[in-house]
C-alpha cells in the first residue's frame, strides 16, 4: 500500500514538473519565435512557416519575416470585379512576353505598364505616381509577380495585389465576355 502511495506521489510530482516545464517552454516559444516565410516565389513553399531566418529548403529563396509580406492575392476572375476602380496593372514579364513576340503567347492586360522583374528595383521610381493606388502585378505563371509584389510593398507601395496563376490561366478562369473585352489583349 505504501509503495502504491509513493508511486502515485512520484508520478504526480513528475507529471506536474513536466507540465510546468512544457508551459514555460511554450511561453518562451511564443516570446522568441518569429515566423518566417520564403521570399514570395510563387511556388507552394510560399505557404510554409519557418522558425528561423535562412533559405527555403525547397526554392532556395531567402526566408523573410512573415509580417513583411503585405501584398494581397487576386484570382484572374477577380479582376472583373475591379471594373470602375482606378487600377494600375504592372506586367513584370520580359518585353517579348508582354508584346507577344515570345514563343508562349498568353495575352496581356490592356493598358498595363511593362517593367520586367529583373529591372524593377532599378526602375521603381517610374511607378512613384502610383505608390498609393491599387496596383495588380502579374506575369505568365505567377512565379515572378509575387517577388515583384513583395519588392513594391517593401518600397512603400500600399495597395498591391498579385494575380495568382498569371496570364497563363486567364483564358480558362475568366469566362465573363465583358471582362475579357475590357481587360484582355490577345497577342495571337
Amino acid at each position: 500500500m505504501i509503495r502504491i502511495l509513493l508511486f502515485t506521489i512520484c508520478c504526480s510530482f513528475v507529471w506536474n514538473a513536466c507540465k510546468n516545464a512544457t508551459a514555460h517552454s511554450d511561453e518562451k516559444k511564443e516570446i522568441t519565435e518569429v515566423p518566417y516565410k520564403c521570399l514570395p516565389c510563387g511556388y507552394g513553399c510560399d505557404t510554409i512557416l519557418f522558425d528561423a531566418p535562412g533559405n527555403c529548403p525547397h526554392c532556395k529563396m531567402e526566408l523573410v519575416k512573415k509580417e513583411s509580406i503585405r501584398h494581397q492575392d487576386i484570382q484572374p476572375a477577380g479582376i472583373c470585379s475591379l471594373s470602375g476602380e482606378d487600377v494600375v496593372f504592372l506586367d513584370v514579364r520580359t518585353p517579348e512576353e508582354f508584346n507577344g513576340t515570345a514563343a508562349e503567347k498568353f495575352g496581356a492586360i490592356k493598358g498595363a505598364i511593362n517593367i520586367p522583374v529583373q529591372e524593377l528595383e532599378q526602375r521603381i521610381k517610374e511607378l512613384d505616381a502610383y505608390r498609393h493606388k491599387k496596383m495588380v502585378v502579374y506575369c505568365s505563371h505567377s512565379h515572378r509577380s509575387p517577388m515583384a509584389s513583395y519588392l513594391l510593398t517593401k518600397n512603400g507601395f500600399t495597395n498591391i495585389s498579385n494575380m495568382l496563376g498569371g496570364m497563363s490561366v486567364w483564358q480558362e478562369q475568366v469566362k465573363d465576355a465583358s471582362c475579357n473585352q475590357r481587360y484582355y489583349q490577345n497577342q495571337q
